[in-house]
C-alpha cells in the first residue's frame, strides 16, 4: 500500500485529500507546515508527496531541495493557486510529476495520484 504525504496549510484541504486518498487505499500522513513535513520525511518513505507550493513562501526552493533530497524516489504533485507557468519557474530545478492549479476536482487528485504512482513503477506516464 503506497504511503502518501499531504502538505497544505489549509486544514480542510488536508482533511479532504486524506479522506479521498484513504478511500483509494493509500496510507496518508498530513502536515500543516514545512517543518512538520521535514520531520515526517526524516522518518518515513513516501511514494507520493502532494504539496502546496505557497506553504513555504520565499523559502520554497530551499524547502523543496531539502525535502526531496530525503525522498529521492518519490513522485511529487504540486498544488498551487499560481498560474501553472509561474509554478513551473519556481520548480524548474526539481522533478515534479504534475502541477495542479487550485481549485481542482476530486477526480483530478485521484487520477493524478494513480498516474504518478504508475510512472514510478513503469505503469504510467505524464
Amino acid at each position: 500500500m503506497p504511503r502518501v504525504l499531504i502538505l497544505d496549510g489549509e486544514k480542510l484541504i488536508r482533511w479532504s485529500l486524506k479522506q479521498l486518498l484513504s478511500e483509494e487505499g493509500y496510507e496518508v500522513d498530513t502536515a500543516a507546515t514545512a517543518d512538520e513535513a521535514l520531520r515526517l520525511v526524516e522518518t518515513r518513505n513516501y511514494a507520493l508527496i502532494i504539496t502546496d507550493l505557497e506553504i513555504c513562501g520565499e523559502q520554497a526552493k530551499a524547502f523543496y531541495g531539502r525535502m526531496l533530497s530525503k525522498q529521492e524516489g518519490s513522485s511529487v504533485i504540486v498544488l498551487t493557486a499560481l498560474a501553472k507557468d509561474q509554478a513551473e519557474k519556481t520548480l524548474a530545478d526539481f522533478k515534479t510529476f504534475l502541477i495542479l492549479e487550485k481549485p481542482f476536482a476530486s477526480e483530478d487528485i485521484k487520477s493524478s495520484a494513480k498516474k504518478a504512482l504508475g510512472a514510478m513503477t513503469g505503469g504510467g506516464g505524464r
